[in-house]
């Protein structure tokens, strides 16, 4: 089985060979199609679709020109809208193909989600959406320990010290932060910490509080009627002017009117 992700003109491309059992992982919201070999015709997935709701299914559908094959395949969609989640999208490939091996926990989520939509039970839908959040989350555990790309908050997680540190500053991001504080929390000193800080995340500890909080102060201006004054004391800044500032060297311009053109 073959999977095509089609580029932005619609023409087939970035191909991925699939076996039996295999997971894949399709960043954009393009057109993807399946053929049985390279030589045959592809068939667009969402024309074969049943839908419900994110999890989406096709049981014994023929796929080629062999009238005695048959493949079954199981399908589900996200939607990500905002900033927060942008950077662990961004570093996703196109196509991330997983093989799991037999007995590990991402197989029997997938041989779970598998099972469940084939019997029709009450509950079965609730059943479906967490098995989904649970494939997406194993998926992307399997991306992050095959790459050295990720978002600086995710390869936190890596060195314990530094996880407490960039949690910290997820919990509290309007607390008046400096770089002598945050080592206090790593226990480390100064120099250590931001010399570690910036080789686990690849970025200062201030440049990554100010992404956040500028990721945080986007999701406020465009799901919020709340004032700028607000918004800039909740995300640390003492005045309306300097939280503007910021959001202005970051956007490009002035959060008010990013407010007017996304809202």
């Amino acid at each position: 089985m073959t999977l095509w992700a089609s580029s932005e003109s619609g023409a087939p491309s970035n191909r991925t060979d699939l076996e039996a059992h295999d997971v894949v992982l399709v960043r954009t919201d393009t057109e993807q199609h399946l053929a049985d070999s390279i030589d045959t015709p592809t068939q667009s997935i969402n024309a074969l679709m049943k839908h419900s709701d994110r999890v989406t299914a096709v049981s014994s559908q023929h796929i080629g020109t062999d009238p005695t094959a048959s493949c079954r395949f199981v399908c589900g969609a996200y939607r990500f809208d905002g900033d927060l989640c942008r950077s662990l999208i961004d570093s996703l490939p196109l196509v991330h193909r997983v093989q799991p091996a037999v007995g590990s926990t991402l197989r029997a989520s997938v041989d779970l989600l598998a099972s469940e939509i084939e019997h029709e039970a009450p509950g079965q839908q609730v059943l479906l959406d967490r098995l989904l959040d649970v494939v997406l989350v194993q998926l992307l555990r399997d991306h992050v320990a095959s790459s050295v790309s990720g978002p600086g908050w995710l390869r936190a997680s890596t060195d314990p010290s530094i996880a407490r540190v960039v949690a910290a500053m997820h919990a509290e991001p309007g607390h008046d932060w400096t770089v002598e504080r945050l080592a206090r929390i790593a226990a480390l000193s100064r120099s250590a910490f931001a010399r570690r800080f910036t080789n686990t995340v690849g970025q200062s500890p201030m440049n990554y509080l100010t992404e956040w909080r500028m990721a945080l102060a986007t999701e406020r201006l465009r799901n919020s009627d709340d004032g700028l004054a607000t918004i800039a004391h909740d995300i640390g800044y003492r005045s309306e002017f300097a939280f503007a500032a910021a959001f202005k060297r970051t956007h490009g311009v002035a959060p008010g009117r990013w407010r007017h053109r996304n809202h």
